[in-house]
């Protein structure tokens, strides 16, 4: 899955009005796991699939509480105080400085997304 994600980045190929890839990657995580399988009986699909909602919500508003949003847009605001277009070079290079200056990145929402995980999943 980690190949299969990184299009995603910047709100999905680097579009920021899109969600924030590790918001898109986690609920790709979390559907993995938790969808039902096809040997289900209908009911007992019905109840995963509730199952595997109810996850999804708790994991959004945790990624809404923690990152303002689920947009690229909102993360990137919230962890470097202004919107970055990064479809454009020069703003990505600016982003590049700032990031630099204080010392981290977006991997930080990756790495904060994928402990979240690790725990709903009990991991």
């Amino acid at each position: 899955m980690l190949f299969s994600a990184v299009a995603l980045s910047g709100g999905g190929a680097r579009a920021t009005v899109g969600s924030c890839g590790a918001y898109s990657a986690g609920l790709m995580a979390l559907s993995t796991k938790l969808s039902p399988r096809n040997a289900e009986t209908p009911e007992k699909e019905q109840e995963e699939l509730e199952k595997m909602r109810s996850k999804c919500y708790e994991f959004r508003d945790w990624f809404v509480n923690e990152f303002s949003g689920v947009s690229c847009r909102e993360a990137l605001h919230k962890l470097f105080g202004a919107y970055y277009d990064l479809a454009n070079e020069a703003d990505r290079k600016r982003l590049a400085e700032v990031q630099k200056a204080i010392g981290f990145n977006c991997e930080v929402v990756t790495a904060k997304t994928a402990v979240k995980l690790a725990e709903m999943l009990g991991l």
